[in-house]
């Protein structure tokens, strides 16, 4: 190899340590990678001969150290941090990013602009921050990005000489070899060569001369036709213009799978809501339901791309593509092909927040949830057609009732209440969605929207809570992604609490399981404890059973070759080892039932350690997932009143707290990071503006 190929080599391998770097940086810098997986992940990539060829995301995914969803994230944000961007400007960066949807740009953009009109000047990134669109390591990500673009930009603007005649060249991409009659130019990524001649070139210099020039300096691939070089030669033009003698073939990277969901993922109701807060069970349009053998997502397969070549004739690897798994749940099958889901049953189908796709049928009752159905447990959907009782519990997926009355509801997905809710209890991973709530305590990790009215309720949100029309008496609230409202409050009710932008519903969560966790470990402790001893038991109890058992053996035989001598004498002592035996018998018999039960005990023992071990597991799996849900999820600290807040409402943010003095109308109040009129710090502070 030509030491033009080793620098073209080393060149690449530069390349790749810089894109592993640059994945594990920016793993690392958004939560990706915890600090203790980062300095493992390092250590892994020291044991590969030549770590810059090793693909550092399939080591991450390889080790569990991110999930599949949050990978293919995460090399969205690293190959748009890498690449040129032409809109530079920070709410544009952030859509690149993905870390902010449209709709949330334009209303930040709107504050922002509304800010400006009352004399308020406040960058983007922090409103977005401030308002919790956006963490503080997203909006520095995206800083530094434009930091790095105009940096690119300024120098790409001194980097060409106009005088020169390789003006049109990035030249600081370029490595110059000089000969006696031409110099080459050679870009760094050995994709394409160029040359220009020398005042010392001679014009009758023989084709293959030329050829051999290019040779010895290792360019034999992609070099123009003879016709091409001779017109080089001949022409005086190339003593000021370069010439491009030679053009390699870049690398087309693998392409990713992708799923394609046939069906509407996002839907918020069991029915249509009316604006007198009832809903409609005839219409389920908005529902998803599928048929059995419907297909519910299909893989589109990763495209096989193809490796380039270089003029050196060096072949450039590509980069492999993400492949993506389904994860099946309930009701759902895989094609023979792997490549699409399919419904097993007639259904709802699902997408929880792992992946999992699944299907669930229904259950429906005529009437009410009281003594004569008993409380309900299915893994399914529930659809209720009178009222859950008081006392009564129902544990399902979806569950949509007419009223709730004094009962206990905990669904996996959302819960959708016809008319009110009154002295119950109510849990939700999904959304809720209500007439009114009183005296209710009610937690959901999606979102909520009540009608009507709250009163004497005390409710924690992961999402927003929504009550555009209706009013809250005598509560506390607690959203952590906001909360708009119409009234809060009057003269003769207890003040209420509304809390924005703190995230009490997984705190809460994570507390429970990590108690559970406690509690299943200690016991988990103690039965192994108890292993050990039954396991000790046991074996003495063999050893003795052996003994004996032995013992009866050499009895049977001493007293078998008596009987055969057939000596006088011999009956009396055979009866005493008659006598012995039984006793060894009837010990062998009290053994073997001892042995029964505590291999009884040993088999009950080991499945609660399995049981155990399985339950911990997946309680750590659970935690892992909320974690992950609560960092994805951006806090938004700002409560909105159409109508009317009064006098000593209490409005807490995540660090900041107010008591209103007077009555409020059409105002915002967002939590704040304020600034004082000489650039000092004054805090966290819950800012009120008008609508």
């Amino acid at each position: 190899m030509t030491s033009e190929n080793t620098v073209a080599e080393s060149k690449q391998n530069s390349e790749l340590n810089t894109r592993n770097s640059l994945i594990t940086k920016i793993a690392l810098f958004l939560n990706y990678l915890n600090k203790n997986n980062y300095e493992k992940l390092g250590r892994e990539m020291t044991k590969f001969e030549n770590p810059s060829q090793v693909d550092v995301l399939k080591i991450m995914l390889a080790k569990s150290y991110v999930t599949q969803p949050d990978l293919i994230h995460l090399k969205k944000i690293c190959l748009n941090f890498a690449k040129a961007q032409k809109d530079i400007r920070f709410g544009s960066l952030c859509l690149e990013f993905e870390f902010l949807t449209r709709s949330n740009l334009n209303l930040a953009l709107e504050e922002q602009t509304r800010l400006v009109q009352i004399g308020e000047c406040i960058m983007l990134g922090d409103l977005l921050v401030d308002a919790g669109m956006l963490s503080e390591r997203q909006r520095n990500l995206v800083l530094h990005k434009q930091k790095l673009e105009n940096h690119n930009r300024q120098n790409g603007a001194q980097k060409n000489n106009p005088n020169s005649g390789t003006s049109e060249l990035d030249m600081e991409n370029m490595r110059e070899i000089r000969e006696s009659v031409i110099v080459i130019l050679v870009q760094y990524d050995a994709l394409k060569a160029y040359i220009q001649k020398t005042s010392d070139f001679d014009s009758s210099m023989p084709l293959d001369d030329f050829k051999s020039l290019l040779e010895k300096n290792g360019i034999i691939y992609g070099v123009v036709d003879e016709n091409s070089l001779d017109n080089f030669i001949k022409n005086d033009q190339y003593l000021n213009t370069p010439f491009e003698v030679a053009k390699g073939l870049k690398s087309v990277d693998d392409t990713d799978a992708k799923i394609v969901y046939m069906f509407e993922q996002d839907y918020l109701t069991a029915g249509s809501l009316a604006k007198d807060g009832t809903i409609d069970f005839k219409d389920r349009g908005d529902i998803p339901f599928v048929k059995k053998g419907d297909i519910l997502a299909e893989k589109i397969p990763p495209k096989e791309g193809k490796d380039g070549i270089n003029i050196y004739g060096d072949t450039i690897l590509k980069n492999d593509a993400l492949d993506t798994e389904f994860t099946l749940g309930k009701g759902v099958s895989m094609s023979e092909d792997k490549l699409k889901v399919i419904a097993d049953v007639e259904g709802n189908p699902k997408i929880k927040q792992d992946g999992e796709i699944s299907v669930n049928d229904a259950y429906f009752i005529e009437g009410d949830v009281d003594y004569n159905t008993g409380h309900i447990k299915f893994d399914k959907n529930v659809f209720i057609t009178g009222s859950i009782k008081a006392g009564f519990r129902v544990e399902a997926i979806d569950v949509v009732a007419n009223t709730i009355d004094g009962g206990i509801v905990k669904a996996e997905g959302d819960v959708f209440v016809q008319n009110g809710i009154t002295e119950s209890s109510i849990q939700a991973k999904g959304n809720i969605k209500a007439g009114f709530m009183h005296r209710t305590e009610a937690s959901c990790m999606g979102d909520m929207i009540v009608v009507k009215e709250i009163a004497d309720t005390n409710v924690i949100i992961e999402g927003t809570l929504d009550m555009s029309q209706g009013r809250i008496f005598s509560s506390s609230v607690c959203a952590k992604g906001g909360a708009k409202v119409y009234n809060v409050g009057s003269e003769r009710a207890k003040p209420s609490t509304i809390t924005v932008g703190a995230s009490m519903y997984i705190e809460k969560e994570l507390a429970h399981i990590d108690k559970d966790i406690e509690k299943r470990q200690n016991l988990l402790e103690r039965n192994t404890i108890d292993k050990d001893k039954i396991d000790k038991q046991l074996a003495d109890i063999k050893g003795k059973l052996t003994n004996y058992e032995k013992s009866s053996q050499r009895t049977l035989a001493m007293m078998q070759q008596m009987r055969d001598s057939n000596l006088t004498g011999e009956d009396s002592r055979i009866e005493l080892f008659q006598k012995s035996l039984d006793e060894a018998d009837s010990k062998i018999h009290e053994l073997k039932d001892q042995k029964a039960l505590i291999e009884t005990q040993q088999k009950k023992n080991i499945q609660t350690i399995d049981r155990c071990s399985e339950a911990v597991k997946n309680s750590l799996k659970e935690k892992f997932t909320l974690k992950r849900i609560n960092q994805k999820t951006p806090a938004k600290p700002i409560l909105d009143i159409a109508g009317k807040i009064v006098t000593s409402s209490r409005i807490n943010g995540r660090y900041a707290k107010l008591i209103l003095s007077h009555d409020l109308s059409r105002a915002r109040i967002m939590e704040m990071n304020t600034e004082g009129g000489e650039g000092g710090k004054k805090g966290w502070e819950m800012v009120i503006t008008n609508i």
